[in-house]
């Protein structure tokens, strides 16, 4: 059977590692002359194509059905996974040409030939020859080397998955799915069940697969990180993950997404504090500052404890970067409420802000709520607030512009290259562009190291 084939995946990165298992199975079961992976999914030769959906807010639904609308007109065969998947308008998908599979859940975890009718595979040897020949030839430049490690090619194990983001040199590790908290504006745990977490065992094993791969930055994710394991036996362990990670023999550095604050202590940051493969990065959605706003997001924590949690990291971390989420226009913000979190903002001046238009979503429990705040007055307090982050920002730029830095390169052209600063986070903070007359030297054989001037 003859399987051309591309992949999309919409919004988060925890759909992105779901579609790369995904990709490399399928890749892995299927006789490498009937199969080919193209990067563009317009590509006339893509006969199926996988979407990879998302329907966190009402509005990732609508990109997921005009997405899914889109390359229906191109005539491709749809593959359709991830959270669209349980909440689907079923009317939308009759209308539909071109859907060839739809893929529940949790037959994605582990999918199968059998959901799309084959049996034959490959030795392993094909497989790592024509591996070879994918788009990532001129960073896997030694994968023969591999072949003998019997471990890191176990094929029905999550430890493998097709690398997307190793031309960049980093790739996401996700540590536990799903999520057991039930903030009120949060349909997650209705749409994706409660926390599953990983064993530590299998974690390791797919960081040294991916540092044997060249990537040189582990991004690790998950609903909740800090509380990964206490779906397993009542009890957190995250930080004896780390470390874990730490006494890794390998050259590697590791960020750290979605830290929840309520149970973040002292004793977890001293720890950190001792990583040496930790990049101080610190991704803490607080969502918001006020205390009567906080309790109705069902967040368990108060703003006394943020305040010591940041005070904490400022003054133990070296270069700290701070990063969060922040709901502005939540039922029952007051003009105090805001100013509140305006001053906040201001005080500890992050380095990283999402922030957030709060709407309605029907399964939220927020939706139900009255003293909901009118669109004028959404307007104004982003414009507000935005206008104060973009300050913040610009300020913080001129003080790191003289400084040296690891840079990763992401794109370039005649007049100027786009590189990632190391502290940041690849596809949540904005690349910098500069012209290629400030580059003053760029070291690629060592992780596209680059130093620049202004």
């Amino acid at each position: 059977m003859k399987f051309y084939f591309s992949a999309i995946n919409l919004w988060c990165t925890k759909n992105l590692v779901d579609l790369e298992y995904v990709v490399w199975q399928i890749l892995s079961w299927v006789n490498w002359k009937d199969v080919k992976f193209f990067e563009k999914p317009e590509s006339k030769q893509v006969e199926y194509l996988i979407i990879n959906t998302c329907w966190f807010l009402s509005s990732s639904r609508d990109e997921a059905e005009g997405t899914i609308r889109y390359y229906d007109d191109l005539w491709k065969k749809i593959i359709l996974m991830g959270c669209y998947i349980p909440v689907r308008d079923d009317e939308f998908l009759k209308s539909l040409k071109n859907l060839y599979k739809i893929i529940p859940q949790k037959e994605s975890e582990h999918i199968n030939s059998e959901i799309f009718g084959w049996d034959n595979k490959s030795d392993l040897k094909s497989k790592l020859q024509n591996f070879k020949e994918w788009k990532l030839k001129d960073y896997l430049k030694n994968l023969d080397r591999l072949e003998s490690d019997k471990k890191a090619f176990i094929w029905w194990s999550n430890s493998i998955r097709m690398p997307f983001n190793s031309p960049y040199w980093h790739e996401f590790v996700k540590i536990s799915e799903w999520c057991d908290n039930r903030c009120s504006f949060c349909i997650i745990p209705k749409i994706r069940w409660d926390q599953k977490s990983r064993s530590i065992e299998d974690i390791l094993n797919e960081i040294k697969t991916l540092v044997n791969m060249w990537i040189k930055e582990i991004e690790i994710i998950s609903q909740d990180t800090t509380r990964y394991w206490s779906d397993l036996y009542w009890e957190v362990k995250f930080f004896e993950l780390l470390e874990e990670i730490e006494n890794l023999n390998l050259d590697f550095r590791y960020r750290i997404f979605y830290l929840y604050p309520d149970i973040l202590t002292f004793s977890h940051l001293e720890k950190l504090k001792k990583f040496k493969k930790f990049i101080p990065y610190f991704d803490l959605p607080f969502q918001h500052i006020s205390p009567k706003i906080l309790k109705r997001m069902w967040r368990f924590y108060d703003n006394n404890h943020i305040i010591k949690l940041l005070d904490f990291i400022k003054t133990n971390f070296k270069d700290a970067f701070l990063h969060t989420n922040f709901i502005v226009w939540f039922p029952w913000e007051s003009e105090s409420d805001f100013k509140e979190l305006v001053d906040f903002a201001k005080k500890y001046e992050f380095d990283s802000v999402s922030m957030f238009g709060y709407h309605d979503e029907q399964l939220a429990a927020s939706s139900k709520l009255d003293q909901k705040v009118d669109d004028k007055e959404i307007i104004r307090r982003v414009d507000i607030l935005s206008k104060i982050l973009n300050e913040i920002y610009d300020k913080k730029e001129k003080f790191r512009v003289w400084k040296e830095f690891t840079w990763y390169v992401y794109d370039f052209d005649d007049k100027n290259v786009h590189i990632r600063w190391e502290y940041k986070a690849p596809e949540l903070d904005e690349l910098d562009v500069i012209p290629l007359e400030n580059i003053l030297s760029w070291e690629v054989e060592i992780g596209e190291k680059v130093r620049y001037k202004k």
